[in-house]
């Protein structure tokens, strides 16, 4: 009789104690099940990602140190890992992580999103909307409508206003149902003194997101840019 291997007893055994750590941490709401073909270091993963979500760092970055001891290829656990140094303030490791998983995985969306906005946070702009570019050519991202939002809003940054208000009306060609792209368009409207298109916006955020604070604002812009124009208006017709 064959002798059965160490791994046909070591993964059930791992899955077990996965589990129940799981149980006992409390996050087990949080996290997905483990599925009975999943991999150890896929297992590991998802445990580092629900004490990811909790704020216990320590035993996130022990859970993904052990995923990617197992498979140092899992781009999920680089990622996640990423996300670990980048909440310690080690940028340097986050972004040698965030570069790792994506050489690993190039078409891993999720991972570049998140590396963009990292870059973004570090100042780093022109790299940051390169990502942003890149991610949102995913046509299958669950959330693309967000990309190109948040690429409009890079592109802003850099001072692109064409190009920004170009990814914010393809956010909403995308998905016709995306508030914030309607908020990032009127505040747009209303730097450039396009008041009656700030206002449509502005309508249709409010329709979209409700009477929050953003709206408030906005509708506030929008009067006093109103109130300045007819002042300016006025002064222009005196003789």
């Amino acid at each position: 009789m064959d002798r059965p291997s160490l791994d046909g007893y070591r993964r059930p055994l791992i899955m077990l104690v996965l589990i129940g750590m799981l149980w006992l941490s409390g996050c087990a709401t949080q996290a997905e099940p483990v599925a009975p073909d999943e991999s150890p270091s896929a297992a590991y993963t998802r445990l580092g990602e629900a004490y990811l979500s909790q704020g216990n760092l320590p035993r996130a970055s022990r859970a993904l140190r052990q995923a990617l001891e197992l498979a140092p290829d899992n781009a999920e656990a680089r990622q996640a890992m990423a996300l670990v140094h980048q909440r310690r303030g080690d940028e340097q490791l986050a972004a040698t992580a965030y570069r790792k998983a994506l050489e690993t995985a190039p078409d891993f969306t999720r991972a570049r999103n998140n590396y963009a906005a990292f870059l973004y946070d570090q100042g780093q702009l022109e790299a940051a909307c390169r990502q942003l570019q890149r991610a949102s050519s995913d046509a299958h991202y669950p959330r693309r409508a967000r990309l190109l939002t948040n690429l409009g809003r890079c592109r802003q940054a850099l001072g692109d206003d064409r190009a920004a208000r170009d990814r914010f009306e393809q956010a909403m060609s995308v998905d016709a149902e995306h508030a914030a792209a309607h908020r990032q368009l009127a505040e747009l409207d209303i730097r450039l003194g396009r008041l009656d298109s700030a206002e449509r916006h502005l309508n249709e955020y409010r329709r979209l997101a409700g009477p929050d604070r953003q709206a408030a604002r906005l509708a506030d812009e929008i009067r006093h840019a109103r109130h300045d124009q007819r002042s300016t208006h006025a002064s222009s017709a005196r003789p």
